[in-house]
């Protein structure tokens, strides 16, 4: 494998590592949000946005490039949005889960492609 395609696979790598992680904490936040463990709204919206930002930039790192898994990382920030605005009861999590499970498969497929093969 070429330096170049050695280099680009470990940035594909990590910024998908980077979005799992983000979209975890996210739906996290979420989890805490329905559960009422945040002590009041003002601390609910600072964890929600913060938790945002950071799935929203690691996102758009992914984005940027013409190639790799969209499609499947909006549907997992979809998922996570459903999740923040649904009650403990309402919430999702299979769908989440399945969601990021294509999301992973997405992404080692992008990974293959990049080493060639």
């Amino acid at each position: 494998m070429s330096t170049a395609a050695s280099d680009l696979y470990l940035a594909r790598r990590d910024a998908y590592a980077e979005f799992l992680s983000a979209a975890d904490a996210e739906s996290s936040v979420c989890w805490r949000k329905a559960d009422g463990q945040y002590a009041g709204p003002e601390e609910t919206t600072a964890a929600q946005d913060a938790a945002y930002m950071v799935t929203r930039d690691s996102y758009n790192r992914i984005l940027v490039e013409p190639v790799g898994p969209h499609k499947e990382a909006q549907a997992l920030i979809d998922q996570i949005r459903l999740l923040g605005r649904a009650t403990k009861e309402e919430q999702d999590w299979v769908g989440f889960k399945k969601a990021r499970e294509v999301f992973v498969d997405a992404a080692r497929m992008c990974l293959k492609d990049s080493l060639g093969g």
